[in-house]
């Protein structure tokens, strides 16, 4: 009798665990995935989406992956032993495997006119139409608070748009602002340095350790938890990124959830990958799939179907566009083993021109990794 495995998430982490648990044992497990629309969304597609230079629906792929079966359906509750959906469903396993991501709270940003809170293709649409029809004036990119997936894609997003307006001879003054002291700090290498660098030369002014204060402010003024103002004609905001609602029963007060080495929770067989989880590493898609592929082994190890011979090393890049069709890329090694025991290696190229293949590249081997049987 095979075993069956749930695997909840389409990202990085999940595909990533659904396709080892295949590949090493597909023969003896029933391997489902759930992912709540069938399809898969390219993240990083946001920023293109934003600028108007693609359609959200460019960003998406159809899940179609061999000898897995994909299930849709949003999950409610999920333990060890199975998952209950919101439709009532519910799915037995011997073990499951989460990747949920962090949960997107656009509810906690108030509904007023200039606005908008998004981060994903999906979400960004608004955004969109409003940065065309902004002429003139000062739009503001609001990180909220922290933790948030792609740390450098504000970052990135505002020194795009800076391009973007230049380019369309408009008169608009880009303003970041961060709840942090200094961007991608734990990073360290000089990548805040560079960030902050670059966002300078690109026009681009940061304002750091903000935090907005959304009971207050209107629909052209922030205002900041310490009392300073911000007037702006548009703001683009990252919105609070909080626990996958899923995960609640989990027993962690803060947005993280703590896993082992074999990134197992306290939920004995339920394991937990991806942006989701609390470690020292990047939140990126490199770190989530070694992640999903280190959570696969140790559930067949679990099961008696094969040994588990310790965690993946992620290998994490990111691409940063600068405007003007020029990038710049973070890759990330870790050769001695993760941390604290290894100390990463981080290597830092551009920005060029040349660049901007690499991330159609991720973007081809993401589709490539969703769409097996075709496209």
């Amino acid at each position: 009798m095979k075993r069956r495995i749930l695997v909840i998430g389409a990202g990085p982490g999940g595909i990533a665990a659904a396709r080892r648990l295949r590949d090493r044992a597909g023969d003896r497990l029933e391997i489902v995935l759930i992912e709540q629309e069938g399809t898969a969304e390219f993240l990083p597609g946001t920023i293109a989406t934003v600028l108007g230079e693609t359609p959200a629906t460019h960003w998406r792929a159809p899940l179609r992956l061999r000898s897995i079966e994909v299930q849709q359906g949003e999950v409610q509750r999920v333990t060890g032993r199975g998952v209950v959906l919101v439709d009532g469903r519910t799915l037995e396993a011997d073990a499951v495997i989460a990747a949920p991501g962090l949960h997107l709270d656009l509810t906690a940003v108030p509904a007023r006119p200039n606005v908008i809170a998004f981060w994903s293709p999906a979400t960004a649409e608004a955004a969109r139409e409003a940065v065309a029809r902004l002429q003139r004036g000062r739009l503001v990119v609001v990180i909220s608070g922290l933790p948030y997936r792609c740390p450098p894609a504000p970052y990135s997003l505002a020194m795009q748009l800076a391009a973007f307006y230049r380019h369309h001879r408009r008169d608009v003054q880009i303003t970041l602002t961060t709840p942090e002291e200094a961007p991608l700090a734990a990073l360290g290498h000089g990548i805040p340095e560079f960030l902050l660098r670059s966002c300078a030369e690109a026009g681009v002014e940061v304002q750091l350790g903000h935090r907005p204060d959304w009971s207050a402010g209107t629909d052209r003024e922030l205002v900041f938890t310490d009392g300073s103002r911000l007037a702006f004609d548009l703001a683009l905001v990252v919105p609070p990124h909080g626990r996958a609602p899923m995960l609640a029963a989990l027993p962690d007060e803060s947005v993280l959830v703590s896993v082992d080495e074999r990134l197992e929770t306290a939920e004995p067989g339920l394991f937990v990958v991806g942006d989701a989880t609390r470690t020292p590493l990047p939140r990126a898609a490199g770190v989530a799939a070694a992640q999903g592929r280190t959570a696969a082994d140790a559930v067949l190890d679990r099961l008696g179907l094969a040994r588990f011979e310790g965690p993946h090393l992620p290998e994490p890049e990111c691409y940063i566009g600068h405007g003007d069709g020029r990038y710049s890329r973070i890759t990330i090694r870790f050769p001695e083993g993760l941390p604290p025991a290894g100390r990463p290696e981080v290597r830092l190229e551009g920005p060029a021109p040349e660049l901007a293949a690499g991330f159609a590249r991720v973007f081809e081997e993401w589709r490539t990794l969703r769409t097996e049987n075709g496209r």
